[in-house]
């Protein structure tokens, strides 16, 4: 069986750190320690006994390039690895595995799909809920507030439950069981 990499979106740097855009990020750290910055893959990875996580140093939206930079140093299949990312259009900690579909207007999973070449790109988003009259650039790129921290740290927690059952049992077996 082939290790798994699990790929965490988000932006790099102090000023979007514990933002709503760096949902990925904040599950990839949780993941893993220990990461190692690849310059040749533009992102910060920790390889584990079971499984590969990763974070892209390069902005969101163009995760892209970095994936893909990933794919060829690993020399793995597109359905080895999962993309983990906020999502707006899922209400605040709905959590949603699928093998592919769409970027339902994501620029950092359509980055990753024009690069890719496919739409067959395995994800897990991460419900961030949507603004309900505010700029969409503004809200993604806000720090979640005092209430939302603590409702959001126990959606990071069921996610990681979800990709180490997603490592055991594969794609059908943990959409059957979370979605």
């Amino acid at each position: 069986m082939t290790n798994k990499i699990i790929i965490g979106l988000g932006n790099p740097g102090l000023k979007y750190s514990g933002t709503r855009h760096n949902t990925g990020l904040v599950l990839a750290d949780s993941l893993a320690d220990n990461f190692k910055k690849y310059r040749n893959c533009k992102a910060f990875i920790a390889e584990k006994e079971d499984y590969t996580v990763a974070k892209p140093l390069t902005y969101m939206n163009k995760s892209g390039l970095t994936v893909k930079k990933i794919v060829k140093k690993y020399n793995c299949d597109i359905k080895d690895i999962l993309i983990v990312y906020d999502d707006l259009n899922l209400p605040r900690c709905k959590l949603r595995i699928r093998p592919g579909g769409r970027s339902g207007g994501h620029n950092g999973l359509q980055s990753v799909i024009d690069a890719l070449g496919t739409k067959k790109v395995p994800r897990l988003r991460m419900g961030i809920g949507g603004p309900a009259v505010r700029n969409t650039v503004e809200f993604v790129l806000e720090r979640f507030s005092n209430p939302e921290i603590r409702e959001v740290e126990e959606m990071i927690i069921e996610a990681k439950r979800l990709i180490y059952y997603y490592i055991r049992h594969g794609m059908a077996g943990t959409m059957n069981k979370y979605n």
